[in-house]
């Protein structure tokens, strides 16, 4: 009876009420010819019938009746326990690191939405294994129990999840067992045989009497075709006129996509999208084909004299990537169901490869959005231009110059992980002061929009803390360094402050070393030249070098139990830079907006709003990264504090001695709190 009790209402009734109809004017000539004038008899032994057979009816449909009710009203409470432990499995991932947190999140998201489109014709056919969301379900399940496993993941945490993944999983083996069941045909074949058999009597009072009784019999006769039609109507759940409503799922799947439950969204902050988004967003959306890859565009100093930089954000990127499928597994993983592909150009660490770069990967490229630059340099007013005028995201893990970020540019794609340079100059300025006890300091600059910037914040802080700094010393790539090397001596300061790119660092460094009285000078560094191929030159001076804490990075437990193991398997060694982090949080922090505001085809499709992508971009708040907490402003920054560690040569926290590195001196600030003081 599955085709019946698919019909639609009134095809179902209709259906129903034809046939009772046919057979009753059939019966009804039938009686009509054979009863004679044995009418008043016959009507008189009928009516003494009547009440019998009406009570059997009654009896007989209120049973059915009441029996499939209860097992449709028992369907609609087991998709609201289902829709219940969906929320609370949602709920209960607040207690793991963001990353882990969207991960659950996006698959639970995409278990709901295989459930609400076709998990109900599944049942309905009787093949629940049929529908997508057995797999998604499955998947599900297997990230749960992935990450309830690891040792980081609170005990409390575990619990919610273990506890609301088992009603989820009890929840739709519930549905599939009432989807199973079937009305028992027996007893609807009596409640049809005692139905027509009240009709048959009906008549016969109808043929003795006459007149109004006609009316009765024709409203037995309704009575008996509605009866019949609702218990074929609410036999079959998933199916048919009274089918269990699937808003339940639908609410908690478009709200789950759309990140109410993620602690850095939250149902304030959420961008809803749908096909109509496209239309309206003035910069267009980018549709992705089922079966194509997703763009990323790597804009990264990884061009020879790289020193590492480059590429150790490229190593964060892949790392990202590989953890798509919540797994440090070696095999990169699937972002909305397609494969993610990079698209890499170098920035050549200047203003023009930063517009070079950007027009390569621009050029036949259907990026999704851009990881880079490394240098400040390649984005101020070069990169970052190019990419907010195509509507692209560029978000940058290395980029640390104040100007960047200095305002809010209407129409601007830019933001970036790594700390406000303004942090990093007052803390190395701190410890020029209070930990080597400086009073004279002479800056370096390599004449790069880095250099500069930093250098300048350092400067402002120096002179509100009572020490002095001596005239900037401009000395760019190609200098004479054992003539810079030289005058730093004989200017007879205290220490040398030198917020250089690489190779500047390392072949003044070097020169430094080969001057007399060289050595006794203090010469300190910044993150740009904190990578594994300045630590040879570092260890010929009194050398030092600022970034970010890494020995607060190991005390996070998602750091040292999974991302750091991964990457030393990975690339075989220590990391090459302080901001491969950076740049894996950068990558989470892009895939984490897309899953948001992306439209999901029914092919496999999907479309990502350019507008609606930035906009998902600025609204994060709290999101708990490797590297550090995001919150991200209009202005672009994404991290708002930070913990700027300075390290003593050899023991940088890259390179060979990376895992015996402990910083000289740490301190944490808020850039609101910098920016306040100057």
């Amino acid at each position: 009876m599955n085709w019946l009790t698919s019909l639609p209402t009134l095809a179902l009734l209709l259906i129903v009420m034809s046939v009772i109809g046919a057979i009753s004017a059939s019966l009804y000539l039938l009686i009509d010819r054979k009863i004679g004038g044995h009418r008043e008899h016959a009507g008189m032994a009928a009516a003494a019938y009547m009440t019998a057979l009406g009570s059997l009816f009654a009896i007989l449909t209120g049973f059915l009746i009441n029996s499939e009710y209860s097992t449709l009203r028992e369907a609609r409470q087991i998709v609201g326990t289902e829709a219940a432990a969906s929320s609370r499995l949602a709920s209960a991932t607040e207690g793991l690191p963001s990353v882990d947190a969207s991960a659950l999140q996006v698959r639970l998201g995409q278990y709901l939405r295989d459930a609400s489109t076709s998990d109900w014709k599944a049942l309905a056919d009787g093949d629940a294994q049929d529908s997508p969301a057995f797999l998604s379900l499955r998947e599900l399940q297997a990230t749960v129990f992935s990450i309830s496993s690891r040792p980081y993941a609170p005990a409390a945490t575990v619990d919610a999840m273990d506890n609301a993944i088992a009603e989820l999983t009890s929840s739709r083996r519930e549905l599939i067992s009432l989807a199973n069941s079937e009305m028992p045909f027996q007893l609807f074949a009596l409640s049809a045989i005692a139905g027509l058999a009240l009709i048959i009597n009906a008549m016969f009072v109808a043929l003795r009497t006459g007149g109004s009784t006609t009316y009765v019999a024709v409203g037995i006769i309704v009575i008996v075709a509605l009866d019949l039609a609702l218990i074929l109507g609410i036999s079959a759940p998933f199916r048919g006129p009274f089918i269990v409503d699937k808003e339940p799922i639908q609410t908690m799947s478009e709200e789950v996509l759309q990140g109410v439950y993620l602690p850095w969204v939250g149902p304030g902050s959420t961008i809803a999208t749908d096909a109509g988004t496209c239309d309206a967003d003035p910069r267009g959306c980018l549709t992705i084909e089922a079966g194509d890859s997703i763009q990323l565009g790597a804009l990264l100093r990884v061009g020879a004299d790289s020193m590492g930089i480059g590429r150790d954000s490229r190593r964060g990127i892949e790392l990202a990537i590989d953890y798509l499928d919540a797994e440090f597994d070696g095999a990169p993983g699937m972002l909305l169901g397609h494969s993610v592909s990079v698209v890499a150009a170098d920035d050549q660490c200047s203003a023009a490869g930063g517009r070079e770069g950007a027009e390569r990967i621009l050029l036949g490229s259907r990026l999704a959005a851009v990881i880079g630059t490394s240098c400040s340099g390649a984005a101020l007013d070069a990169a970052e231009p190019i990419f907010s005028r195509a509507g692209i995201p560029l978000m940058s893990a290395q980029n640390t110059a104040p100007g960047l970020t200095s305002i809010v540019k209407p129409g601007s794609t830019y933001a970036r992980t790594a700390p406000n340079d303004l942090i990093q100059g007052s803390v190395v300025a701190d410890f020029v002061v209070n930990g080597l006890l400086a009073k004279t300091v002479v800056v370096i600059s390599d004449g790069t929009v880095y250099s500069e910037q930093l250098g300048q914040t350092f400067v402002a802080r120096l002179g509100s803390i009572g020490a002095t700094a001596l005239p900037t010393v401009i000395a760019p790539k190609g200098s004479d360094f054992s003539a810079v090397a030289r005058s730093l001596v004989n200017a007879g300061a205290d220490a040398v402050y030198m917020p250089v790119n690489s190779p500047v660092c390392e072949d003044l460094m070097d020169a430094i070393a080969d001057t007399p009285g060289g050595g006794k000078m203090a010469v300190v560094t910044s993150d740009a030249c904190a990578n594994s191929d300045v630590v040879p030159a570092a260890t010929r001076v009194s050398a030092y070098a600022s970034g970010p804490d890494i020995a607060a990075l190991s005390r996070k437990p998602f750091y040292s139990e999974q991302y750091e193991k991964a990457y030393i398997s990975t690339f075989g060694g220590q990391p090459l830079s302080v901001w491969n982090t950076s740049a894996f949080d950068a990558t989470n922090l892009l895939f984490d907006s897309i899953q948001r505001i992306a439209v999901l085809g029914a092919d496999g499709s999907i479309s990502i709003p350019r507008s609606a992508l930035v906009e998902a971009i600025r609204v994060i708040n709290g999101y708990r990264g490797v590297s550090n907490q995001m919150v991200c402003k209009p202005t672009g920054d994404c991290a708002q504090s930070a913990a700027i560690a300075v390290y003593k040569a050899p023991f940088w926290p890259v390179g060979p001695n990376a895992a015996n590195s402990t910083p000289v001196f740490s301190k944490t600030e808020t850039l609101a709190a910098v920016v306040a003081r100057n």
